[in-house]
């Protein structure tokens, strides 16, 4: 089934993030960003992704078959845009090196963007702690450890299929541990990330195990319900705010496997709300936000950087080279910052709406054309 509340606010839980990434100081941005510990939203998404996969997927995983079937298809979802989005990278560094040598913070082909790091990148594996650091598109790091999550799950599921809650529970305690006493932070990424997509992940698989057999029923008290929705709305505002540091932040996706229990039953206002259709189709392009936002940010710095050298005007604090080392650009007039910023959202989702148009689809189709010719069946 499709949980239309979950997918609008997937949507903007991604515009957010590109948000977070928007080095940009104005009236809602800063250097501390309107949304204090917002690096857990990625923790939000990981906790969702197990819920809907363990409910996509849960009962079809029944051998290994299954399994190659599903790898397949979760390849063919995240590698495409994946590669579309590094070549992008990649044709910018060799255009700093041909065109414009002294352009950029670094050497071309140097630290984070570097020759070994494209080949570990087509194969998935760049944050599974092969580098010192985040590579290319730096947003990216979740799809090489969603992926290598998403093969773990299929296995578990195979290998305990009368047990499958206890199975996830005994993986999120593990990854739980995992991030505790080997990451020993809430925000491991290119190295200890997968303790952390591990964490999360099983959490909503459990999650979706729960509200499969008691979810929330409130029929006919649709006040009462709304009143939830808006409670666990905002308590889970202010706990990212509040506690989103350590030590409370490493329960966030215990948290968050509650908000998304309470969210799926959709029987409130906020839900209704959420199920709008633009919203929805926010999260229908949400991957596409989430990996296209970092290419224009930094084509967009490049792009300032190269005016400055041709006009002669400057710019203040575009140091921007990557979601590790960056600085925001900052200027005489917050206002027009912040229309920088709303036409800088225009353009993510537009370009978002595209690449999912052109590159997400066929490439599902291209890899895995089988759940289109399904499609059609069904249709038939």
């Amino acid at each position: 089934m499709r949980f239309k509340a979950l997918d609008g606010f997937r949507g903007i839980c991604a515009l957010i993030v590109a948000l977070y990434h928007f080095p940009v100081e104005n009236h809602v941005l800063g250097h501390r960003f309107f949304l204090p510990n917002g690096q857990m939203l990625m923790d939000f998404f990981f906790v969702m992704s197990g819920f809907l996969i363990a409910g996509a997927y849960g009962e079809r995983l029944q051998d290994w078959a299954a399994v190659g079937g599903f790898a397949k298809s979760r390849f063919a979802r995240l590698w495409p845009l994946h590669a579309a989005t590094l070549a992008v990278f990649v044709g910018v560094e060799a255009a700093k090196a041909a065109l414009v040598p002294g352009i950029g913070m670094q050497p071309p082909f140097s630290g984070g963007k570097s020759i070994p790091a494209i080949v570990s990148n087509l194969l998935l594996i760049h944050s599974l702690h092969v580098h010192r650091s985040l590579t290319w598109n730096a947003p990216s790091w979740t799809v090489s450890v969603e992926f290598a999550t998403y093969l773990i799950f299929a296995a578990s599921v195979v290998l305990w299929p009368r047990r499958p809650v206890r199975a996830a529970a005994a993986f999120a305690t593990i990854a739980a541990a995992g991030v505790i006493l080997v990451a020993r932070r809430l925000d491991a990424n290119y190295d200890w990330g997968l303790f952390r997509c591990l964490y999360g992940f099983f959490c909503g698989a459990i999650t979706y195990r729960l509200w499969k057999t008691a979810s929330l029923r409130l029929t006919g008290r649709r006040k009462l319900a709304t009143a939830l929705e808006a409670t666990a709305l905002l308590a889970v505002l202010a706990y990212i705010i509040c506690l989103g540091g350590p030590p409370f932040g490493f329960a966030g996706p215990l948290i968050f496997s509650a908000f998304i229990w309470l969210y799926a039953a959709e029987q409130g206002a906020v839900t209704r709300g959420l199920g709008w259709a633009p919203l929805v189709g926010l999260g229908t392009i949400s991957y596409s936000i989430y990996l296209v936002h970092d290419p224009i940010i930094v084509m967009s710095a490049l792009s300032l950087r190269l005016f400055e050298r041709v006009s002669g005007v400057n710019f203040a604090a575009l140091g921007y080279t990557g979601l590790d080392q960056m600085s925001f650009v900052s200027g005489p007039s917050m206002w027009t910052l912040d229309g920088a910023m709303l036409v800088y959202l225009v353009v993510v989702i537009v370009v978002a709406r595209w690449t999912y148009r052109v590159i997400e689809g066929p490439g599902r189709q291209l890899f895995d054309p089988r759940p289109q010719r399904a499609a059609r069946l069904v249709a038939a």
